[in-house]
C-alpha cells in the first residue's frame, strides 16, 4: 500500500514542475494519505488523490513561503471554512488570503529553483546539443542550415524569417518540419 501511496504523490508532485521540492511534496502527500486512510480506512483513490493534492499545495503555498498563512485563513479564503474560522481575522486580511489562494499553483516561478546540480544530466543535454548541431550541418543544405540556425541559435521567430525570405508564414513553419524531420533521422541514424 505505501507503493501505492507514494506513486500516486508522486505523480501528484509532477504537477509543480519544481524538483527542489520534490522530495518534500511526496513526503508531505504520502504522510497526508496515511492519516486519511488511519481515519477513514475505505477512502476511495480520488480522495486520496484530493488529500494528497490538498496537503501538497498547502506545503507549497502555505508552509513554504517566507510570510506564512493560517491555514484557518486559507480555508475560510476557499470557502471552505466555518463562520467560527473567520473569526479574528479581518475582511482585508481574509481578501488578500483570498488573493493569495487564488493564484496560479502551477507556476513554479512563485517557489524557488532547483540548487541541485545534476552533472550526469547536463553532460548528456549538452552532447545532444552538440549531435543535433552536428546532424544539422551534415544534412540540410545550406539555406536551410540558415534558417535553423537564425531561428534556434539566434532566436529570431518565424514571422520575421517569413518576411524577409518574402514567403507566408505557413511555408517557413512547413520548412521547418522538414528541417527538423532530418535532423532528427540523422541523429537517430547515428
Amino acid at each position: 500500500m505505501n507503493n501505492y501511496l507514494q506513486t500516486l504523490s508522486k505523480k501528484c508532485a509532477n504537477k509543480y514542475q519544481n524538483t527542489s521540492h520534490k522530495e518534500d511534496l511526496v513526503s508531505v502527500g504520502v504522510l497526508a494519505a496515511l492519516e486519511e486512510l488511519d481515519s477513514n480506512p475505505e477512502a476511495q483513490p480520488a480522495r486520496l488523490w484530493q488529500v494528497i493534492s490538498t496537503a501538497q499545495w498547502k506545503h507549497l503555498n502555505v508552509d513554504c513561503p517566507p510570510v506564512s498563512v493560517p491555514f484557518n485563513l486559507v480555508r475560510v479564503a476557499k470557502g471552505l471554512g466555518s463562520s467560527d474560522d473567520k473569526q479574528g481575522f479581518t475582511e482585508a486580511t481574509i481578501s488578500w488570503a483570498t488573493l493569495i489562494c487564488n493564484s496560479p499553483q502551477f507556476d513554479s516561478s512563485y517557489h524557488e529553483g532547483d540548487t541541485e546540480a545534476n552533472h550526469a544530466e547536463e553532460y548528456a543535454d549538452k552532447a545532444l546539443l552538440e549531435d543535433i548541431w552536428e546532424a544539422a550541418k551534415e544534412c540540410l543544405t545550406e539555406e536551410e542550415y540558415d534558417l535553423f540556425n537564425y531561428y534556434f541559435q539566434q532566436g529570431m521567430d518565424q514571422e520575421y524569417l517569413a518576411q524577409s525570405l518574402s514567403i507566408s508564414q505557413q511555408a517557413v513553419s512547413q520548412k521547418f518540419i522538414k528541417m527538423c524531420e532530418k535532423v532528427r533521422k540523422c541523429v537517430v541514424n547515428k
